[in-house]
């Protein structure tokens, strides 16, 4: 059975226009949702792109600047704890003292969400981190082993909510338990008198 003419043009047709209301309304939804990475590159904080050049001092100025209106918001803390250990890692003449600098606001950071498991997770990471990079790593592993425990012993119940949601505690206890055996590790490898 063949089509007709005319039924072969409105059906030629019809595709015609879905594909043209398709692509209309698929360029439409790209603006309203953006892609995640237009996202990204278009709120990038001014601290990173200062970051991202090497300008260390005035990233943390930056930094400081917003931290005078707020001081609980312990991020900008671990943020500064970051620039502080880029800079250790570019500079080597003076690495121990951006270390102790970046260790400064990660302990920092801690302390202004004293109740907040969240707050400890990160910061029991980044002296991982920055433990590696120093030439005197052992006091900085004390510290990560003990901010990852006092996470553990925070999150208590199955589940905490970060923003509006709810997340399972399991697997965050089973990342820290596995970076304190990592940091064990770590110390009993490097650390002679905590054997």
């Amino acid at each position: 059975m063949f089509i007709g003419a005319g039924w072969r043009n409105a059906w030629i047709g019809s595709l015609i226009l879905a594909s043209i209301c398709g692509f209309a309304y698929g360029w439409h939804e790209r603006f309203v949702n953006p892609p995640l990475l237009v996202v990204m590159r278009e709120k990038q904080p001014p601290e990173d792109t200062l970051l991202k050049r090497g300008r260390y001092d005035q990233a943390a100025k930056l930094v400081l600047a917003s931290i005078k209106g707020d001081k609980t918001d312990y991020f900008k803390y671990q943020t500064l704890a970051t620039i502080y250990y880029a800079r250790a890692l570019k500079d080597q003449a003076n690495r121990e003292q951006w270390i102790q600098q970046a260790a400064s606001y990660e302990a920092k950071s801690v302390s202004v969400a004293q109740n907040d498991p969240i707050s400890a997770l990160p910061a029991a990471f980044g002296l991982d981190t920055i433990a590696d990079a120093s030439s005197k790593p052992c006091p900085y592993y004390q510290t990560a082993t003990q901010y990852a425990q006092e996470a553990i012993e925070e999150l208590k119940g199955d589940a905490i909510f970060v923003g509006d949601e709810k997340m399972p505690t399991k697997p965050i206890r089973d990342d820290l338990e596995k970076l304190q055996d990592k940091i064990q590790g770590k110390i009993n490898a490097k650390c002679e008198h905590t054997r």
